[in-house]
């Protein structure tokens, strides 16, 4: 499900410049972002783990855990977010409770690309 139109007036929206760092790994952990337009890349070690285009949402584990970044996420071309935190997090699942399914789901599709990520390091240092 595609939730752009949701945050087409979100106040508080981010722009990047195409090569722009969102944010890195190691970075506190404290909002989400929402792809409004644009391309991101998610890293992870330097090797790519995945891109999210418009509708596409990063940083959702800040809204369970407030740990560091585990992956860096940078823009592949001019990009568009609208940003998250706990509160307004917390505010649009108690309106829309589809949008707690949709994160749920990215968090499994994210931790399959992490498993992935893994597997594949271990197949090479065999």
């Amino acid at each position: 499900m595609n939730f752009v139109n949701r945050f087409r007036d979100w106040d508080d929206v981010e722009e990047y410049e195409a090569g722009s760092i969102i944010y890195s790994e190691q970075d506190s952990a404290d909002v989400m972002y929402l792809v409004l337009s644009g391309e991101v890349e998610l890293t992870l070690r330097g090797e790519s783990i995945g891109h999210e285009k418009k509708g596409g949402m990063l940083g959702e584990m800040a809204m369970i855990s407030s740990a560091t970044r585990n992956a860096q996420a940078t823009a592949v071309r001019k990009t568009r977010l609208a940003r998250l935190n706990k509160q307004q997090f917390k505010e649009v699942v108690a309106q829309d409770p589809e949008f707690s399914l949709q994160v749920m789901n990215v968090l499994a599709n994210r931790l399959r690309a992490v498993d992935q990520f893994i597997s594949t390091r271990q197949t090479k240092q065999a």
